[in-house]
């Protein structure tokens, strides 16, 4: 197969030995770089930063806003292309592939965009140069050299990463992961398309994680480190990471979706459960957003039977809309087989799908809150909001998004009530897998985490 899409993206100074490499179905090109060789790029990036951040932040925003309405056109080369070939790497059904990127790119348009940095700096002109401030003048300056950890669990992850980075003006490392090694490196050379200027600032490469003779001079070089990988690579890293570089680390996280018991007789159950199976569905539980599982308050058997019935119908659309891939297909029954031994061994399980199905959906009513895998909704019946907590008391650390499904009069109550659990977002049904632009990614300000304040007090008058 004719490949076209980049698995990377070096300054054009720089010229490697390629090779290849397998990922998921695809044998795809890639650069081999040396210890020595890579030395050479996080200094050559480094060097750019005075560049970089000598350009205005409203050509750059415009660069990306340019970039990403390329993206959204369907026609777009490059997309059909990653279309084509990236369900053959992650096992995406492609037309939720398509949802996933067209979603991501409206958030690098222009008004979005600048919604993030009004809402991070107040003003986004402090990334240009001095403004007025309180002490005197202030102005922000971003990291000189940031090192992405990109996970390949959700396309467009490594993209949203560059993109902050290049908000705040700092030159860019990505490391991208065997999962999506192909929209990063060609989203980045659209980007160097759109503003030429960017191209000594931006590299995009796939290497083996963990080789530590090639990842000791961006360890030695960079002053930030964006990292969207597991607890245990995280901590890997961070064990041979100077104290001095600055951490963005998003780790492993829970999500889930909390059902109040007012709206189990709701009229509008139906709709409910259809925008339930839409988050339980799309990102195919590869999310850090996605529900691991639907906690119900107080459920009597009738009302269970009856929003499973709703679920079972939902799911049944989403399977025609989006056909589950064979990988998705045998990670369900994987979770089936795994459920129906604890059902057989007397485990307080329920299972309300039929074998046939390419969905599971079970009643989990034990202790044990499983990673859910494959196509799967578990529903976990509690008593009230003093048992949730509970239950999530041992994953605090790790709670993210949550779906409150519960009347507008309780919504306040329960929003305080999970915010106190630990959650860090809460949304409503069928918006789980997108969180707004301006979010806080994992309860932080993303842009803010990164840069260095500079203050130029003014004279205060005092003779000592």
């Amino acid at each position: 197969m004719s490949v076209e899409l980049p698995t990377w993206c070096l300054p054009p100074a720089l010229a490697w030995p390629q090779s290849s490499q397998q990922f998921g179905a695809l044998s795809l090109p890639i650069l081999q770089p040396s210890p020595s060789q890579m030395l050479q790029l996080v200094e050559h990036l480094r060097a750019s930063a005075t560049t970089l951040q000598g350009l205005p932040i409203n050509k750059i925003v415009a660069a990306i806003d340019r970039a990403a309405v390329q993206w959204l056109a369907p026609d777009y080369a490059l997309r059909m292309q990653l279309l084509n070939q990236l369900p053959q790497i992650n096992g995406y059904n492609q037309a939720m592939l398509s949802v996933v990127l067209d979603r991501m790119l409206a958030d690098w348009r222009a008004p979005q965009l600048w919604q993030r940095l009004n809402e991070q700096f107040g003003d986004p002109l402090l990334l240009d140069g001095w403004r007025p401030s309180v002490v005197g003048e202030s102005r922000v300056l971003g990291p000189r050299l940031t090192w992405h950890i990109c996970a390949g669990n959700v396309p467009g992850v490594a993209i949203q990463s560059l993109i902050d980075a290049l908000l705040v003006k700092s030159p860019s490392l990505l490391k991208v992961a065997r999962g999506e090694p192909l929209w990063a490196a060609a989203f980045a050379s659209s980007l160097i398309e759109q503003l030429p200027e960017l191209a000594d600032s931006i590299a995009v490469l796939w290497w083996s994680g963990g080789e530590q003779a090639l990842e000791a001079p961006i360890l030695a070089t960079t002053e930030a480190i964006i990292a969207n990988a597991s607890d245990q690579a995280i901590a890997t890293v961070r064990q041979r990471s100077p104290a001095h570089i600055r951490w963005l680390d998003y780790g492993s996280r829970y999500s889930f979706g909390y059902l109040s018991q007012s709206m189990l007789a709701a009229p509008n159950l139906a709709e409910i459960a259809a925008n339930l199976a839409t988050d339980s569905v799309m990102l195919e539980q590869q999310g850090c957003v996605s529900p691991q599982a639907l906690f119900i308050e107080a459920p009597s058997a009738a009302q269970l039977s009856q929003l499973a019935t709703e679920l079972n119908q939902a799911l049944a659309t989403m399977s025609q809309r989006y056909p589950a891939s064979s990988a998705i297909l045998a990670a369900t029954r994987r979770s089936a087989d795994e459920y129906e031994w604890q059902a057989l061994s007397g485990q307080p399980i329920q299972l309300l799908s039929q074998p046939d199905q390419p969905w599971l959906m079970v009643v989990d009513q034990g202790e044990n809150l499983p990673t859910t895998t494959g196509r799967l909704i578990k529903l976990v019946p509690v008593a009230n909001l003093a048992e949730l907590e509970q239950r999530l008391s041992p994953l605090r650390q790790h709670l993210q998004s949550a779906t409150l499904v519960c009347s507008s009069e309780q919504r306040a109550e329960l929003a305080e009530a999970l915010a106190t659990i630990g959650v860090v977002r809460i949304c409503h049904a069928g918006q789980q897998a997108f969180p707004q632009a301006a979010w806080h990614h994992d309860g932080r300000d993303p842009l803010r985490s990164l840069v260095r304040w500079v203050d130029v007090e003014r004279s205060s008058n005092l003779h000592l």
